[in-house]
């Protein structure tokens, strides 16, 4: 006797997923596994399906019953499979790529500049006598673009304030918890000492090989967060004068130029900063330029940096809950 079988199938941010065909299994273990499927399901625009089963089909009456869901979509034009086990009581799935998006800075950034009093570390000092080259002024470029993304991803509005967070607020831990995450153990702040201490013909050429997959990803409606290396040992060791920027869109301009839009934490509510790359006959490589309207920064070369999605609590969507109630923290 047929039955059915209705749930959502969602991307991983929560979107819905729409066109989706849906069949159910069960697992085998020494022989196929049986396909019970008498109508699949195709998810609509809400992500709602329904498939029509019969488990009399299951052939192999020994096995254990482990059904599966199995869901067959297209992805960047690429087919896609995915399979899930059907738990009890649960009805929402979630396939594992994100849909294409498209992050415009003055609107999905943040509206206030990238500037802390303090030191960045989860505590306050006073001050640091013994290293007076390190400013009690701190940025987490590398927390706001990951907080950006993690609000636009789950489909809620960046909070709107032109102030910066206090520091003991939820929004202020949360941006610090995702510089840290940014991060990932450290790994990257090797990776930004090691591009320092490189030569400039070595980051163009670096510099070229991530600038195709930051294409590839902006091509799909991936913007993508890169590491951008300002500095060379030769002239400082102040790793903090580097940064982080998230790439949101590109054009092909003449003579092999790329201008790349981007969200940087540095420069609010802007559409106007690019990072400009273009041939380097010199190193074989890329060399670039970051642009602020009609200002120039210096730029040795940039670098992909990972970014896993995180959905953000809900106490942040309270604007009041990150306003500078303790002045005592910042000295």
């Amino acid at each position: 006797m047929s039955q059915t079988f209705t749930g959502i199938v969602q991307f991983a941010n929560g979107s819905p997923a729409a066109n989706v065909s849906v069949r159910l299994f069960d697992a085998d273990v020494f022989s196929e596994d049986d396909d019970l499927t008498v109508e699949p399901g195709l998810s609509d625009d809400k992500g709602l399906f329904t498939v029509i089963y019969d488990e009399a089909r299951d052939l192999d009456f020994a096995d254990i019953f482990r059904p599966y869901l199995q869901f067959s979509y297209t992805y960047h034009g690429e087919p896609r499979n995915h399979k899930a086990d059907v738990q009890p009581n649960q009805r929402d799935y979630r396939l594992p790529e994100t849909p294409p998006i498209e992050f415009i800075p003055a609107t999905h950034g943040f509206q206030y500049v990238n500037r802390y009093p303090g030191y960045w570390i989860p505590f306050s000092v006073p001050s640091i006598p013994d290293i007076p080259s390190v400013s009690n002024i701190y940025g987490l470029c590398g927390g706001m673009i990951s907080t950006a993304m993690d609000f636009l991803l789950a489909g809620r509005t960046i909070p709107q304030r032109r102030r910066r967070p206090g520091r003991i607020t939820p929004l202020h831990r949360y941006i610090h918890k995702r510089q840290v995450d940014s991060l990932t153990a450290g790994t990257q702040v090797v990776r930004f000492v090691r591009w320092m201490a490189m030569s400039d013909k070595a980051v163009h050429l670096r510099t070229a090989v991530e600038l195709q997959k930051i294409r590839a990803n902006l091509d799909k409606g991936i913007p993508t967060p890169i590491g951008m290396v300002y500095v060379s040992t030769r002239d400082t060791m102040q790793i903090w004068q580097n940064h982080q920027i998230l790439a949101c869109k590109y054009e092909e301009l003449d003579e092999g130029r790329i201008r790349i839009l981007v969200y940087d934490p540095n420069f609010p509510r802007r559409n106007d900063v690019f990072v400009e790359s273009w041939p380097d006959k010199e190193t074989g490589g890329v060399a670039s330029v970051q642009r602020i309207g009609k200002k120039e920064k210096v730029t040795r070369g940039y670098f992909t940096m990972p970014y896993r999605p995180v959905v953000p609590p809900t106490i942040l969507d309270d604007d009041t809950a990150s306003d500078e109630k303790d002045k005592r923290d910042f000295g």
